[in-house]
């Protein structure tokens, strides 16, 4: 019942804009995003990841057309620049086009379109940092009903095509959704992925197909107290997984994890604590093709702990944001540090236009 109304909901809206299109004004938007990390591993005495560090910058400009108030066409390029990259030019270069629909209860997104236009998945057991900074993007759709402003409640769904088949790339493609209701500083929610991840046409790199299932219920508890904010996560994690070339059984790993933090004036402590299965048991055949996420849910130990302590500032009328902090981690055979530092620029502009109209004699 409550799909049915979230799906009528999004018909009558779209119908709105549409039949608003011929008499409201239009809008010219350009911008630019810039974002620019440094993220250093150093896990030489661990065994589950590797040390390494990026360093790197990309600059999206972006311009595009909104109308009728809720919807917005645009087309963006990422260009990225790795630091000491053996590039002449530019080290990658993609682009972002997408149709937009936002009220204050519904988005819609279609098309190629940035990854932070979604709201859950938002934790490193899907996507790490590094995976997050070179993949921003989601090539699908994106549907999402929120709540009052009042409170975080949401649902959403996502579809993101990131392999078409051919001789040498996969099929893979990404379904996800997510969800939160939250009641007096109570919260339930849950975030799901379902992930396909198909053999090429090359024989010799023929390895299979691997159906890959993570859904982590989760109830949590935020609290402002002595003008700190404390939240409380305990997820349940359950995956499925199946690889039909080799073993052609599911594998059901699982775990649990808690999460809790302390805010204030900007500075974070936190840690996160995972206790259970290996969740990623195909990682050594098919490594960061198939998993997102850190690889440190691989442990096969039965723990990975994460100890963090961050800064998060907005500055200049919110066009500016500076992200930083350390992370100590363990993952049953020893400990590691992990530090970065990211800057990131956002500018927006609107310049009304107006529609060109058919002169009627």
């Amino acid at each position: 019942m409550l799909m049915r109304k979230v799906i009528c909901y999004m018909l009558l809206c779209l119908a709105a804009s549409l039949a608003a299109l011929r008499a409201e004004a239009q809008e010219l938007r350009i911008g630019a995003d810039f974002t620019t990390l440094f993220d250093n591993k150093e896990y030489s005495s661990m065994s589950y990841d590797d040390s390494w560090t990026l360093f790197s910058a990309r600059l999206t400009p972006k311009v595009g057309v909104a109308w009728a108030e809720c919807n917005e066409l645009m087309f963006a390029v990422d260009m990225v620049q790795d630091f000491g990259s053996s590039a002449k030019f530019l080290s990658d270069v993609n682009v972002q086009l997408y149709y937009g629909y936002r009220s204050p209860r519904l988005r819609l997104m279609a098309g190629i379109f940035p990854r932070e236009e979604m709201r859950g998945l938002a934790t490193p057991l899907f996507f790490d940092r590094d995976y997050r900074y070179y993949n921003n993007r989601i090539a699908g759709v994106l549907a999402r009903y929120e709540g009052k402003s009042s409170d975080r409640s949401f649902v959403e769904f996502a579809f993101d095509y990131t392999g078409m088949r051919n001789f040498d790339t996969r099929e893979a493609f990404m379904i996800m959704s997510a969800g939160e209701h939250a009641v007096r500083g109570f919260c339930f929610g849950y975030d799901l992925m379902v992930g396909h991840y198909a053999k090429d046409d090359n024989p010799a790199t023929d390895d299979g197909v691997v159906d890959n299932i993570l859904a982590t219920p989760y109830v949590g508890y935020d609290v402002t107290a002595g003008g700190f904010d404390i939240a409380l996560r305990l997820s349940y994690v359950q995956s499925l997984q199946r690889d039909r070339h080799f073993e052609n059984r599911w594998l059901a790993p699982l775990g649990g994890e808690l999460y809790c933090s302390i805010s204030r004036w900007g500075v974070t402590l936190s840690n996160r604590l995972y206790l259970g299965d290996s969740l990623l048991p195909h990682y050594d055949r098919y490594g960061g093709e198939l998993y997102h996420g850190t690889p440190f849910y691989r442990t096969t130990e039965g723990i990975y702990d994460a100890i963090t302590a961050s800064y998060g500032g907005s500055f200049f009328h919110d066009t500016v944001a500076v992200a930083a902090g350390i992370t100590m981690e363990y993952d049953g055979t020893g400990w590691g540090t992990r530090q970065w530092l990211q800057v990131s620029v956002a500018l927006d502009y609107g310049i009304s236009l107006e529609r060109k109209r058919d002169i009627v004699e």
